[in-house]
């Protein structure tokens, strides 16, 4: 019996001891890609060869050799510079450590490839020079790194560290890890990099406080001499892992990490729990026994993203940080990120693949691992396949190439595409055009242009648009509200007896016309009236005819005065304003036939009453609706969506109804046209129904500047029902900013209904009806989400989907028109105002027989008699002059005669004979003044006879 088990343990032990290696995962145990600025290789264990590529690296070029009788399984490699400017395009040289399967000795490699024997796509031959480097002990882990001079190559793995001279091809320090740790429990690295002066690492170390435990630890090595410095452990709960874990290939234990020797800082990734840890290395100091490692930052991804899979410097600046399982978008699985090292890793400046630069696969894949320089981006690929991604000058960018190699797919050189500019050398997109800049597309561009400085350009715009040609406009607005004077009455006295400030308000002023008109009547009663005082005999003959025509004329007076025969003209000027007005308020009603009020100087003149409010469409008494119901609701719509300043083509565009419990229903009879700016895309499609979510998706990198959405309908005629046409538009766009990615606009629909009574009584009720389309909620701008979340959101999005929901309202509008006087109505109005007018004309010739006259009268009186006191005045004043004169005379009278006296006494007796002489002296008769108001005789004497 134990005879038998014993054989049993024999046959079973070399079964148990067998090493089974996945050559189908090329991701395991170590690194298989590399590359320089002048190949780039990929080691493929599953075809027992590599693929290679040489600079220039354009698509369809690679080389692939394969020997399946080597059965090296490779771990790691990594690609030597070629300093000989004689060999450097022909002669290429890569190393690699690997483990020969059948006896699980490890070989270090060089392998030199000659470029000139690549016959269509395929090497028969190369040089390989191999170096036993470890017997008979199988590893899970083997790391190699070359170092940057090109002169030696690193390798770290489970049970070695070992330092290569490539120039020389010999060992120069090979020690087993225990000894270089000097630890004594097992020490699986997982991830080198070095510099100049330096290797720096990350590892499971087996605890020594438990040995069932591994904790993450990070080590500085230096080169000259080889040997372990310094490192620190990572102690927390999720850097730590059972030791049967740590000690065994698991895709869930990677981990990556990168050096910068010029920041002396290091960045590490454990994607096991999204985290990278920026580390600082202090080399400054010229004892190497005091170089350390510290931890400066901490930083975590999304969960279970595998943030941290790979890393890479970009510049000293920028890192790169590969995300293995980010499902954000259909063409892949994983990502690469581009942060700012200075900030937190919390927004990426870029993000690969993206929008500009897709994966064109039929499947979602999947990245392993990255490599960069001199910004080129390498990239293992689940399913054993690399992709590379050149880095392009400034105007260019890499984008996909549908046809690839078997094992490699190389993106291809493009300007940038409309909209985008480049002014950096990188693997990275073209970033979109500034405000009020544009680029066309088709050439390079390493900055845009400006544009116009009245054009509609926001960001990404590719030339200039005038928006004249894209305007919004709608066909229903609100209802009037219906007059403050509503009394026909009312409005036409206000109109004949009222006289505007402006010209053409004064020049239809029935008012004006009829001043005028009195005006002429003044002036030929004033002719007649003269004529009679001057007894003008040509005057007084017409005159006497014209009393009797104007007598026949007479509206006023009946026929009794001639002076009413003129007033009659004043009266039949304002009829004729009447009549106009009355004609002219006649035609104002409807409203929406109507046109100016031009016998006003209101213009905005109606005869129409307004009322509206909001109704329930419910069913008339006898179960019958109003016909105009029924015409909306069958009325069809068609939707037109004008993309503004976008690169997008009729190919880019599809139409989807989302229905619930559907995915989509793809709408037909989608008409697609390009404007004559060739920066605007016009679609057009019917609506099924009236009620639905509608989706315009347009597929690509394009950005739109605008999106003017348009709902239209045909109108008809039934009856005495209307339906009208439905034409509105609304423009849609943020200032400065492109079209959201995912934009969403609702449009609630509402039933406008007219009903306009009759003019004529007993008339038919006229009925109009419109949609009247209002845009509800509208997102149509993602620049919160840029500036919260990052700018790289603009640029990893599939496509621009633009959702429109449309609804309908339980309830209708109701509009009322009736008009303010009805046709009999205003014929009845109009005459009874012209009798006003009569009597008016009447009533003033009426006051001023009773008023007027008698006053004129008085006021004649009053002037007679004002104008005889001043001839009294006068002949007082005269005859107070002629009783002043008078005096004068006596005085001078009565001193003549004291002389006479004395002369006669002296001559008494010889004036006897004189006396006779003296009689006949004439003397001055005196006189008595009849005109004096009291009859006083005056003597007046004749002074010239004394």
């Amino acid at each position: 019996m134990c005879i038998g088990i014993f054989i049993l343990l024999l046959i079973l032990k070399p079964i148990v001891c067998v090493i089974v290696y996945d050559t189908s995962d090329d991701n395991a145990h170590g690194v298989r890609i590399a590359g320089n600025d002048q190949f780039i290789v990929y080691g493929m264990n599953l075809a027992m060869g590599f693929d290679i590529n040489f600079a220039p690296f354009v698509p369809l070029t690679d080389c692939v050799y394969v020997n399946q009788s080597r059965d090296f399984y490779v771990y790691s490699l990594d690609v030597v510079f070629n300093n000989d400017n004689n060999t450097s395009d022909q002669l290429f040289t890569f190393v690699q450590i690997s483990e020969q399967m059948s006896t699980q000795n490890v070989y270090f490699s060089i392998i030199t490839v000659n470029k000139s024997l690549c016959i269509n796509g395929t090497m028969s031959t190369v040089s390989i020079r191999d170096t036993l480097i470890w017997n008979g002990t199988h590893q899970e882990y083997m790391l190699l790194k070359v170092v940057p001079s090109q002169k030696y190559a690193c390798v770290f793995a489970d049970s070695f560290a070992l330092m290569f001279d490539i120039v020389n091809n010999e060992i120069i320090e090979l020690t087993d890890l225990y000894t270089f740790f000097s630890y004594p429990y097992p020490i699986i690295p997982h991830a080198i990099d070095v510099t100049d002066t330096y290797v720096i690492g990350v590892a499971y170390a087996i605890s020594y406080i438990n040995p069932n435990i591994a904790i993450i630890i990070t080590y500085i090595c230096e080169l000259q001499p080889f040997r372990s410095i310094n490192y620190i452990t990572m102690d927390s709960d999720e850097f730590s892992q059972t030791a049967a874990l740590a000690t065994t290939y698991n895709i869930a234990n990677q981990m990556s990490i990168a050096a910068n020797n010029e920041r002396q800082m290091a960045i590490f990734g454990f994607p096991l729990v999204n985290v990278v840890l920026l580390l600082n290395i202090n080399t400054t100091s010229t004892n190497t026994s005091q170089w350390n490692i510290n931890i400066m930052r901490t930083d975590y991804g999304p969960p279970n993203s595998g943030f941290g899979q790979s890393v890479a410097w970009i510049d000293d600046k920028t890192v790169a940080i590969l995300l293995y399982s980010i499902n954000s978008r259909s063409w892949s699985q994983s990502e690469v990120w581009t942060f700012a090292v200075d900030i937190p890793l919390q927004n990426p400046l870029s993000v690969f693949p993206n929008n500009q630069q897709i994966i064109d696969f039929e499947f979602s894949v999947t990245f392993f691992q990255m490599v960069l320089w001199s910004n080129n981006l390498y990239l293992l690929v689940i399913y054993n396949f690399v992709i590379l991604v050149p880095s392009q000058a400034p105007g260019y960018q890499s984008i996909w190439y549908d046809y690839g190699d078997f094992y490699a797919y190389i993106f291809q050189s493009a300007p940038c595409p409309s909209g985008t500019y480049k002014n950096e050398t990188g693997y990275g997109i073209c970033t979109i055009c500034p405000s009020q800049t544009k680029n066309p597309g088709n050439e390079p561009s390493i900055e845009c242009s400006s544009c116009l400085s009245n054009s509609f350009c926001p960001l990404g715009s590719i030339d200039d648009v005038t928006l004249i040609n894209y305007t919004s406009y709608i066909q229903t607005f609100a209802y009037p509200n219906s007059p403050d004077t509503n009394s026909y009455d009312d409005i036409i006295v206000q109109n004949v007896f009222t006289i505007g400030q402006s010209v053409r308000c004064l020049i239809i002023a029935p008012l004006f016309w009829t001043s005028l008109a009195i005006a002429l009547c003044f002036i030929i009663w004033f002719i007649m009236t003269m004529g009679k005082v001057f007894n003008c005999q040509t005057i007084v003959r017409h005159r006497d005819n014209a009393k009797k025509i104007l007598k026949n004329t007479d509206i006023v007076g009946e026929g009794e005065r001639w002076i009413g025969g003129l007033s009659s003209f004043a009266i039949a000027v304002l009829f004729g304003f009447t009549f106009w007005f009355a004609a002219d308020y006649h035609q104002l009603y409807p409203i929406e036939t109507s046109g100016p009020m031009h016998a006003s100087c209101d213009t905005t003149m109606r005869n129409a009453n307004f009322d509206n409010a909001l109704q329930l469409p419910l069913s008339n008494p006898d179960g019958s609706r109003w016909p105009i119901f029924d015409m909306l609701d069958a009325q069809p719509f068609t939707m037109s969506l004008d993309l503004i300043n976008t690169g997008a083509d009729c190919e880019n565009i599809t139409i989807q109804q989302n229905k619930p419990g559907v995915k989509y229903l793809t709408l037909s009879n989608l008409s697609c046209l390009i404007q004559p700016d060739d920066v605007t895309l016009t679609a057009t499609f019917p609506l099924p129904v009236h009620q639905l979510e509608v989706q315009l998706n347009v597929s690509g990198i394009y950005f739109i500047g605008g999106i003017r959405l348009c709902l239209r309908g045909p109108g008809i005629i039934n009856g005495s029902s209307t339906l009208q046409t439905l034409d509105t538009c609304t423009l849609l766009f943020t200032t400065n900013e492109t079209l959201a990615r995912t934009s969403t606009v609702s449009i609630s629909l509402i039933k406008v209904i007219n009903q306009t009574s009759p003019l004529q009584i007993g008339g038919t009720t006229i009925y109009s009806g419109r949609w009247a389309p209002t845009i509800g909620e509208i997102s149509i701008s993602d620049s919160l989400v840029y500036e919260q979340d990052g700018e790289y959101l603009r640029y990893i999005s599939e496509r621009t989907t633009f959702t429109v929901t449309i609804s309908e309202q339980p309830f209708f509008l109701q509009n009322d028109q009736q008009p303010i006087i009805r046709t009999s109505e205003l014929a009845f109005h109009t005459l009874l105002f012209c009798t006003l007018i009569i009597e008016l004309f009447a009533m003033a010739f009426l006051l001023f027989k009773l008023i007027g006259k008698p006053l004129i009268h008085l006021f004649l009186r009053c002037r007679n008699k004002k104008t005889k006191d001043k001839h009294k005045q006068k002949n007082i004043h005269d005859t107070k002059k002629r009783q002043s004169s008078l005096v004068l005379s006596t005085i001078e009278l009565r001193h003549l005669f004291r002389h006479y006296n004395q002369n006669q006494k002296k001559q008494r007796r010889q004036q006897k004979q004189k006396q006779k002489e003296e009689k006949d002296i004439v003397y001055s008769i005196p006189y008595i003044s009849s005109d004096l108001p009291h009859r006083n005789d005056e003597i007046y004497w004749d002074r010239t006879k004394i």
